[in-house]
């Protein structure tokens, strides 16, 4: 479905068969990733903006504590846009994107087998494995941007734009599993360990509450038609 109303936006456009760059065609790169923009010229003021954004994203970061985790990120972001021209090559856009980013952390332990959580360290042979996922309040949200230049009617051309998405906060959901459990022990220490988790979950939660915008950052090169 969300790929339906920017397909109907495409065809309930008015169109001017005597018009010459009406259209424009954009590669762009940004923090949602790499985007492909289709643009039609509405009048003087305003422009209709369609973009597709996708990223897949892997690396592996080092902490002070000697432990490491992998870091991934998916995104595939259709969007639709107004912009509009006050100052002719500066331009406002405001629309709504679908598509939350999907972010995943694997957890490694350091070089003698052990994690940190909180305070206390653990063997990895005890643990088992500790990941965690990202989420965000909004799957659609709505974006403001501003920006320098104009998909239309230049021929060849470079647009840089820069906004916010509003996503809403941040959720981290942190996981351990396969924790050996087979004694009294065992158990206690696995209760203890998920204890701890759910603390340093909260703690995350706590200081993420107040980063409800996820930057929008984008420089393009059009081909107006």
């Amino acid at each position: 479905m969300r790929y339906l109303f920017l397909a109907l936006a495409i065809l309930l456009t008015p169109v001017s068969a005597s018009a010459e760059g009406r259209n424009g065609l954009t590669v762009g790169l940004g923090t949602l990733g790499v985007e492909g923009i289709y643009t039609r010229n509405l009048n003087s003021w305003f422009d209709l903006v369609l973009g597709f954004s996708s990223l897949n994203y892997d690396d592996t970061f080092s902490q002070g504590d000697g432990t490491s985790f992998e870091a991934s990120a998916t995104i595939e972001a259709p969007r639709i846009g107004l912009q509009f021209f006050p100052l002719g090559f500066l331009n406002m856009e405001v629309g709504v994107v679908t598509g939350a980013p999907e972010l995943g952390i694997q957890m490694n332990p350091d070089e003698s087998g052990n994690y940190m959580i909180g305070d206390t360290e653990y063997p990895s042979s005890d643990i088992g494995t500790f990941s965690g996922a990202v989420s965000f309040e909004n799957d659609t949200a709505p974006y403001v941007l501003m920006g320098i230049g104009r998909n239309v009617g230049g021929g060849l051309g470079l647009s840089l734009s820069v906004g916010a998405i509003q996503y809403g906060a941040p959720n981290v959901d942190l996981k351990n599993e396969k924790c050996v459990g087979s004694s009294v022990e065992g158990i206690a220490n696995c209760l203890l360990i998920a204890s701890e988790i759910a603390a340093e979950e909260r703690e995350i939660n706590n200081d993420l509450d107040e980063f409800e915008l996820w930057p929008f950052l984008r420089v393009g090169l059009t081909y107006s038609f």
